[in-house]
């Protein structure tokens, strides 16, 4: 697979921040200041109550040597001085009076360089900090070392497909809802961006049949507090935990949600499952004045031209039986679901996703139509699929674009 023709993450990731170093150190040029930007994490550190190497390192994430580098500089710029701690085991620091002139100097401007974040932030139309404290998280838990190591052990693998006679394979009989975290396609930033800013209040955001999470954090990180709610017990229990989300095992029918609460209510592939006008109740119950109600679906997935036909066969005629009845509320994109509320445009939107073909084969066993035909005792149905959809693919680990139609029914509660 070829992957030079783009930049990687660590040389984007450089970029950016020579970018920003270079707005900030023009920005104290034209101040008339002589200022390194690397010393901001460390006065910062120290303003808020620092006083050692170890204090800022852990206050700011940036590594302990870069940190004792920068105040060596900021000893030799006469902005640091190091003292001797009462107990006597560790080296301490304190601002001299020059630092701590640089300080009252620099917070006026540390205060409009961060409404500056948020003025990039809302151009980009992505919440970049909370995605990079976000991307740290993860790669504290799992380092990048490790995420390497696995990429080259699964590309190493023999591609895995169902085999004859009924043997299961790799992912496609994969029922948990592991599986459905690892293949449901995740929906465009700019969705929960939209539904955001269409709510009228930031106080809470209630994800309805919220599954693993997708569209739940997606949500959090434009909302004070946010509920993912499910009546499935192993989804939730495959939900990734994030900070401002709350995830409750609760029906549709019945959310566990207190009245007059929430600004926005959102119910992602899952409304053709509830009770309908028992769910619009709780709905009215806990929406504040002018919530927005989201009832969201994305439709059938499509493959390139040359896959199109033999999977419009397999869906269509040699599954499309075994699908439940609710699953024409979602070919149908909503547009024939009963819905009492004022409505409100919504903009079009498509998910699309890169995938190999095992990945495609998982997401494809996630699909309750195909789970009844292998219940039914017909798997060679699904091999023969699996086996055709092979042979057109070509190389089973080149990526293939897959997307799907997002649609959306938006009413104001």
């Amino acid at each position: 697979m070829q992957v030079l023709s783009s930049p990687g993450l660590g040389e984007l990731l450089r970029y950016v921040g020579e970018l920003i170093d270079r707005g900030a150190e023009e920005v104290y040029a034209s101040l008339g200041m002589s200022y390194r930007p690397r010393y901001t994490p460390v006065l910062r550190a120290m303003s808020d109550g620092a006083s050692t190497v170890t204090d800022i390192t852990n206050r700011t994430h940036v590594t302990q040597s870069a940190i004792s580098q920068t105040v060596g500089l900021m000893v030799a710029d006469e902005l640091l001085e190091r003292e001797q701690l009462h107990d006597g085991r560790m080296s301490g620091l304190r601002l001299t009076d020059k630092g701590r002139g640089l300080v009252e100097q620099l917070e006026p401007h540390w205060e409009v360089t961060f409404a500056a974040v948020v003025d990039l932030e809302r151009e980009i139309g992505f919440p970049i900090r909370r995605v990079l404290a976000d991307t740290a998280s993860v790669l504290e838990r799992t380092g990048f070392a490790d995420r390497i190591r696995a990429a080259r052990q699964h590309k190493e693998q023999p591609t895995v497909l169902p085999a004859q006679g009924g043997t299961q394979g790799k992912n496609w009989f994969d029922r948990g809802g592991l599986a459905y975290a690892r293949f449901r396609p995740e929906y465009p930033d700019r969705l929960a961006m939209f539904l955001a800013a269409l709510a009228p209040a930031a106080d809470l955001a209630v994800d309805v049949g919220c599954g693993t999470g997708q569209l739940t954090a997606q949500l959090a990180p434009y909302f004070r507090a946010t509920i993912g709610l499910d009546p499935s017990a192993e989804q939730i229990e495959h939900a990734q935990p994030q900070q401002g989300v709350r995830y409750v095992r609760a029906p549709a029918e019945k959310l566990a949600v207190p009245d007059r609460s929430a600004a926005l209510i959102t119910a992602a592939q899952a409304v053709h499952w509830f009770d309908r006008p028992a769910f619009y109740s709780e709905v009215r119950r806990i929406a504040v004045e002018s919530a927005v109600l989201a009832l969201i679906s994305y439709g059938v997935v499509q493959l390139e031209p040359d896959l199109a036909d033999r999977f419009d066969r397999f869906y269509r005629d040699e599954i499309g039986p075994y699908w439940p009845p609710e699953r024409k509320l979602v070919d149908s994109g909503y547009t024939d679901l009963d819905f009492p509320f004022e409505e409100y445009p919504a903009p079009p939107m498509r998910i699309t996703k890169d995938w190999n073909l095992n990945e495609v084969l998982g997401y494809l066993s996630t699909w309750s139509a195909v789970r009844r035909v292998d219940d039914a005792g017909k798997p060679e149905v699904l091999h023969a699929f699996a086996e055709e959809l092979t042979d057109l693919w070509g190389d089973p680990m080149k990526p293939r674009q897959v997307s799907w139609p997002v649609n959306m029914r938006i009413g104001i509660v």
